[in-house]
């Protein structure tokens, strides 16, 4: 690993630690895992492509987060590590990464929430089946996640879109000129908190 990356990491999990420390004792720590789906926006075609080929565009994660809630509303920055790849007209690309993604999670019902928010991504590894119809980007981006949860007791599972904001570019050139995308994911997570004392 380069110094560059062992920086990169340790700029997140001091941010990740910093969060923590405003956690008041007795607050909500856990774990979470789960599979992630990338998807190109065309949901209806991204549904019938995991019917028929379930593994491609499949990944997991894994990673631990802190609770801090206050009545119906919760803030939850987490730490992820997350492996995935996803198909392109244009070849394969295989990555790995580590999210930070900080959430607002409003309680709607007394076990469904909705959750919002930023996420920080870094990107250590990523591979490509065809390298010349790629172009490298930078290891660090920015995007969002919210999505819908159920809470039974300290067991969460949650579906989340997420999108990050950062255009990665396809290097191809054709008739159309070079084509820029940006990484989507539906990320479902299952998650065991341990519980603390509710902050008032």
């Amino acid at each position: 690993m380069t110094n560059s990356k062992k920086s990169a990491l340790l700029i997140i999990m001091s941010l990740f630690l910093g969060i923590s420390a405003l956690a008041q004792q007795g607050s909500g720590f856990g774990f979470k895992g789960g599979m992630n789906y990338n998807t190109s926006g065309k949901y209806f075609k991204d549904a019938g492509q995991i019917f028929s080929s379930p593994s491609e565009n499949m990944g997991y994660h894994l990673g631990v987060f802190f609770q801090l809630s206050s009545y119906d509303i919760s803030l939850r920055p987490e730490m992820i590590y997350t492996k995935s790849k996803f198909e392109t007209s244009l070849g394969a690309v295989d990555y790995q990464k580590v999210d930070l993604p900080v959430l607002v999670k409003m309680r709607l019902f007394k076990v469904i929430g909705f959750s919002i928010g930023p996420s920080l991504h870094y990107t250590f590894d990523e591979k490509f089946s065809v390298p010349e119809n790629f172009q490298k980007t930078e290891p660090f981006g920015l995007g969002f996640q919210m999505g819908l949860g159920v809470n039974i007791g300290p067991v969460g599972l949650d579906l989340r879109f997420e999108r990050e904001m950062n255009e990665r570019k396809y290097s191809f050139e054709n008739v159309l000129g070079k084509e820029d995308y940006k990484n989507q994911q539906l990320i479902l997570g299952l998650s065991f908190m341990i519980p603390g004392k509710r902050i008032k």
